[in-house]
């Protein structure tokens, strides 16, 4: 079970929103590269970072921090970025700065062509990023939805040889209120592919009830919110973690 520190930018700084609402954003720190690094010091396997204006604008905005933090990337650390990755450019060049694997949300879900054309391309370098809301698909930084039919969204997906999908429920993303276990075994059930759960989670009693449901496609949690504001210590997390998947998922 990968355990993923979030790391979101907006004019080069490290923030977290509420609901993904730009307007409600609290900076916790102008020097990204130092959130980046004490992440690091916690010796985890893979470390979530978006653009969050590049999510907006379509492309690229927060390349000084991209490029400061990928200088101290080492050896064991895998980053996945997103936000704003549109065309196969972005995506090579992300892959040659030296990033792991590629977040893809507005085109890979509007233009299912060019989805499976970079799956084909960039085998086990992609994944797909479902934000959803009242369960519609949010797309372009979360301003707007994709009108189609959810799970036969999910269901057609399974077809395509991503890395993983990251699942996140923008309803709670933000908001410390718990994951909700509901609409999670919801999607769940219309989804089999290697996934990753985003949004709400506040304690280590919300990642013990996500375990219990035994889900053998679950490969990891991304924690923000609850990670910068103290609710989940890391090391107390980490130190449980091995607990959790003897008992839960093996």
């Amino acid at each position: 079970m990968l355990i993923i520190p979030a790391i979101d930018l907006k004019n080069n700084n490290c923030v977290r929103l509420k609901k993904g609402d730009l307007n409600k954003s609290t900076i916790f720190s102008k020097n990204p590269l130092i959130v980046f690094n004490k992440w690091l010091n916690y010796n985890l396997n893979r470390i979530h970072i978006v653009d969050l204006d590049g999510a907006i604008h379509g492309k690229p905005k927060n390349l000084l921090s991209l490029k400061n933090i990928i200088k101290y990337k080492n050896e064991n650390i895998k980053i996945q970025i997103g936000g704003g990755i549109r065309n196969m450019e972005i995506i090579e060049y992300y892959l040659d700065l030296g990033f792991s694997y590629i977040i893809l949300g507005t085109k890979a879900i509007t233009d299912l062509d060019f989805l499976q054309n970079v799956c084909k391309k960039y085998e086990e370098k992609i994944i797909l990023s479902i934000d959803i809301k009242n369960l519609k698909l949010a797309i372009e930084g979360w301003k707007n939805y994709y009108n189609i039919n959810l799970f036969k969204f999910l269901k057609e997906i399974n077809n395509y040889p991503l890395e993983s999908v990251i699942y996140t429920d923008i309803n709670r993303d933000g908001t410390l209120k718990g994951l909700n276990i509901n609409k999670f075994k919801k999607i769940s059930e219309y989804l089999n592919k290697p996934f990753i759960v985003s949004g709400g989670f506040s304690s280590l009693k919300d990642i013990k009830n996500l375990f219990v449901l035994q889900n053998k496609n679950l490969i990891g949690i991304i924690l923000g919110s609850s990670i910068y504001k103290g609710k989940i210590n890391l090391n107390i997390l980490l130190n449980k973690i091995n607990y959790l998947n003897k008992y839960y998922i093996s």
